[in-house]
């Protein structure tokens, strides 16, 4: 055994060597925050790496996000090197992608096809679809509904268009409207050979269960199906992994917490972690120590969540590891008279604390909704204090990327409008060089409807950069090397956008970064192989989030969704109010829902960010509003 792997082992306590080294069968292993549930799991995929020889033996790692792949991936590679080429490490979305990409066809998916991220592309692709239809109930429905989260719904529960009236047993005319929509949208997707992020998963659920033999394939490939943050996944990703591990590859490692199931509104479901227990006959663990809270917040999540009735059976509560340190400000209440107070207080302590405390502090400002957050983020910025907004970006938003990102796509499809359109704004606007498309699709047209040829002859008219030019015609236009052509257009780029405006420069700047460290991550997946498409470089790139990790120093402003599987030194919860957390919408529905759990669940998740104080704030009035207490105060145990 690898030094460092026999080094780690030595250091974790006696339940977590159990999950571990657990051999065959279903486990589920039940792990709150902090309970070193990221470094259990890596073990195990490291430790059963290590004790197999065989080369076809692989191993099948599943997580929500490409950061905690990326990640584990690295921390395997240290425990035992050389062995992450037998493990396929990454999110459900990119497991799918790499099925379909072998077998989508089929379902009718070639191998290049195209990922909408952008939630901007599907709703253009609705509005089409809405003008082509021209019935009145389709148009009167569609102005009063945003029909996107509709079709997301019906493909994460696993409903075909031809499904949907007969699941509803309904006639109402406004379903029927949803229907045909629903279906011209996944007819339009297959004639752009395109998917969205829930379609991948429906696709490769589609596949597995009416192509026993394929989902066989995989199950074979794959002895270990280790999935992390299980409690978050819809049914369609459920249903997914059943159709991959049958009735005869039951070596399924999960690891959850169902008190951190906070995405119902994205399929999730309290029954799942009970549903795989039945169906799977799973054994399970539980890792109840809290190594990364003070002890005084571990009490407050204790007394917070035993308010909730849905949770798993026979659950223990928490233990406090750490030891109490004699610091009265591990955690504090603080309470305004006005929402503009609230935030004038939480700069003012911000600051203070900056001065005063460790440079290398991290600080979190949480909240329910981005409303609240961006008065303190502008607050914060009036008060020369750095400070980022943390949110999942799926596209560039710099005008030089967004342009590389679009002439890529339009080599890879180069009769698509669409692609030509953004290519031409977005190269005209860091240029400052006029492009007619017009004149593009006519040059094009007349010729064989090649839009990226016509580009370039639009461009080669400029005086340019010949090695960017040249570049342009050989690697892109010829198809002689694509990669070769994104490192050139990035040198090229790095001298363009110093003319732009400051703020323009810095968000390229960021997301150069994000770019390189993809290209890093496509080379590290898939080496030089010569079989390697610009189609799959493009996948890859459409489902990686292009978002720039934010700067030790700068404070971070989150929502509960966004902080979740994150930790800081000092942690601010501000809008404790009831209609802020707990939302409106869940009071509405009752004291003893779903909703009112999950909103529970949100402030649970919130307060257990911290490791070293937290800071509870709410006030008596919000936009001129009286506001009373949250309830979960009354529930932890802070206000009588």
């Amino acid at each position: 055994m690898n030094k460092n792997f026999q080094d780690n082992i030595k250091n974790v306590t006696v339940i977590q060597k159990q999950a571990v080294e657990w051999e065959e069968g279903p486990l589920l292993v039940i792990a709150g925050p902090g309970s070193g549930k990221t470094r259990v799991l890596t073990l195990r995929i490291a430790r059963l790496l290590k004790n197999s020889s065989e080369e076809n033996y692989r191993i099948l790692g599943l997580t929500f996000t490409n950061k905690a792949a990326d990640e584990m991936r690295a921390r395997i590679e240290e425990l035992v090197p050389g062995m992450n080429k037998r493990l396929f490490l990454g999110t459900f979305h990119s497991f799918c992608m790499q099925v379909l990409r072998n077998h989508g066809a089929q379902v009718g998916v070639n191998p290049d096809f195209t990922i909408y991220s952008d939630v901007k592309d599907l709703n253009e692709i609705i509005k089409e679809i809405i003008v082509e239809l021209e019935m009145e109930n389709v148009v009167m429905y569609s102005k009063n509904t945003n029909l996107l989260p509709i079709i997301q719904y019906l493909q994460r529960n696993l409903i075909e268009p031809n499904e949907y009236l007969s699941s509803l047993k309904s006639d109402d005319e406004s379903m029927i409207a949803i229907e045909e929509i629903y279906r011209m949208y996944w007819d339009k997707l297959r004639k752009l050979n395109a998917l969205d992020f829930d379609s991948l998963i429906f696709k490769t659920y589609l596949l597995f269960k009416k192509y026993p033999y394929i989902a066989n394939h995989y199950r074979k490939m794959y002895r270990y199906i280790c999935i992390d943050e299980f409690q978050d996944t819809n049914l369609a990703q459920y249903q997914m992994i059943k159709q991959l591990t049958g009735d005869k590859n039951n070596n399924i490692f999960v690891v959850a917490d169902d008190n951190q199931l906070i995405y119902q509104w994205n399929g999730a479901s309290d029954k799942r972690l009970n549903e795989f227990k039945e169906q799977y006959g799973a054994n399970v663990i539980q890792l109840v120590d809290n190594f990364r809270c003070p002890p005084e917040v571990v009490h407050l999540a204790n007394n917070l969540i035993s308010f909730n009735k849905g949770r798993l059976n026979n659950k223990d509560q928490f233990q406090v590891v750490r030891k109490t340190k004699q610091n009265p400000d591990v955690l504090r209440v603080k309470r305004l008279l006005s929402f503009d107070e609230e935030v004038k207080w939480i700069v003012k302590d911000i600051k203070f604390r900056k001065e005063n405390l460790n440079s290398s502090d991290t600080f979190a400002i949480i909240a329910r909704t981005n409303k609240l957050l961006s008065a303190v983020y502008k607050a914060l910025q009036e008060n020369k204090i750095p400070v980022v907004i943390s949110k999942r970006k799926n596209s560039f938003e710099s005008p030089a990327l967004s342009w590389m990102d679009s002439i890529l796509h339009l080599a890879n499809k180069r009769n698509d409008i669409k692609y030509l359109s953004e290519s031409v704004s977005s190269f005209g606007f860091f240029t400052q060089k006029f492009i007619d498309k017009e004149e593009i699709v006519a040059w094009s047209e007349a010729r064989d409807g090649d839009y990226l040829n016509g580009f370039y002859n639009c461009i080669s008219n400029y005086n340019m950069d010949l090695n960017f030019l040249n570049s342009f015609k050989l690697d892109l236009v010829e198809g002689k090397n694509f990669m070769s052509f994104i490192e050139k257009t990035i040198e090229w780029l790095d001298k363009e956008v110093t003319a732009l405006e400051e703020q323009h420069e810095k968000i390229y700047m960021e997301e150069r970064v994000v770019l390189k460290e993809m290209i890093n991550s496509f080379y590290y997946k898939y080496g030089n192989d010569n079989s390697v498409t610009l189609s799959m470089f493009l996948q890859e790139l459409d489902l990686a989030a292009k978002q720039t990790e934010p700067k030790t120093e700068c404070v971070q402003c989150l929502t509960i969704h966004s902080a979740k599987g994150k930790e800081f030194e000092h942690v601010y919860l501000l809008g404790l109010v009831e209609d802020e957390l707990p939302s409106f919408w869940s009071r509405k529905k009752g004291e003893n829902s779903l909703e009112m759990e999950e909103e529970r669940r949100n402030c649970f998740v919130a307060i257990t960010r911290t490791n070293e104080t937290l800071t509870l704030t709410f006030a008596d009035n919000y936009n001129g509003w009286s506001k009373k207490p949250s309830r979960f105060l009354y529930e932890m145990g802070l206000l009588d």
